[in-house]
Formats: C-alpha cells, sequence, structure tokens
C-alpha cells in the first residue's frame, strides 16, 4: 500500500519581478482544517461546511487566472501531483503538470513566474495574447 502524504501544503508564489503573491495554493489533509480558513467570510466558511468531505483532501487556490473559492475535493493523487509539480527547483514543465489555469504566472520560455502586472497585452489588441517581459507569448 502506497503511503499518502500527511502534511498541508501551502504554497505562495512570487512574481520573478516585483516578489508580488502571484498564487496562493493550499492542500489540507483529510479530517483537517485549512490554514487560511481563520481569514474566510462567513459565506466560505458555509461553502466549506456544506462540501468538504473528510475523507479527502481539501484544496484550495488564489491566482490571477483562477480561484475555485472556499476550495473544493481531491484526491490524495491529486494532491500528491501537485506537492511534485512545485518541488524545487521550480519550472515551466514541471509545474504544468499540475493542470492549473495560467500555470500559476510562469512563463514557459523563461521557467520563472510574473504577475498579471508583468505580463502584458500583445499590442495587436488580441484579448488572449500576453507576453512576459522578455516578449515570450503565454
Amino acid at each position: 500500500m502506497r503511503q499518502v502524504p500527511s502534511l498541508m501544503f501551502v504554497l505562495y508564489v512570487a512574481c520573478a519581478v516585483c516578489k508580488a503573491h502571484i498564487a496562493h495554493l493550499e492542500f489540507t489533509p483529510p479530517g483537517a482544517h485549512p490554514v487560511s480558513m481563520p481569514r474566510w467570510d462567513a459565506m466560505s466558511r458555509a461553502a466549506y461546511a456544506a462540501s468538504r468531505d473528510h475523507s479527502l483532501w481539501w484544496f484550495t487556490v488564489e491566482s490571477e487566472a483562477y480561484t475555485n473559492g472556499a476550495g473544493e475535493n481531491v484526491t490524495a493523487d491529486d494532491a500528491d501531483r501537485c506537492r511534485r509539480a512545485f518541488r524545487y527547483p521550480r519550472t515551466f514543465g514541471r509545474v504544468h503538470t499540475a493542470g492549473l489555469k495560467g500555470d500559476a504566472g510562469f512563463c514557459a520560455q523563461c521557467d520563472v513566474p510574473y504577475c498579471a502586472r508583468h505580463w502584458r497585452r500583445e499590442e495587436t489588441g488580441d484579448e488572449g495574447t500576453t507576453l512576459c517581459p522578455l516578449g515570450h507569448r503565454r
């Protein structure tokens, strides 16, 4: 039988240029409460109480590209996949395996994350295309 990691996983991703927080990811093991819970408003607490399955991991993500509100139940395999994706050294290729929308701000060519302020719209005006500070397309 495979041993399931039992430690909480809390991660802040910072912009490579200005060090602003880009993403906050938190995995809470079965039976525990999220570290960020004391900061939640009443609506988030109610959503958590209604949705939480204490036999599963709880995943909360906030980033410039995606947020899942109070969080969601995930399997131990999902938690382990994200834990592996954010191990050092963090690279786009590794972080991309987590399957997060926006890849936590990482540039595929630079291998570092940037905040929304440093990702800029391409001059063509195409809303779907942004460029990193070095001009790489997202």
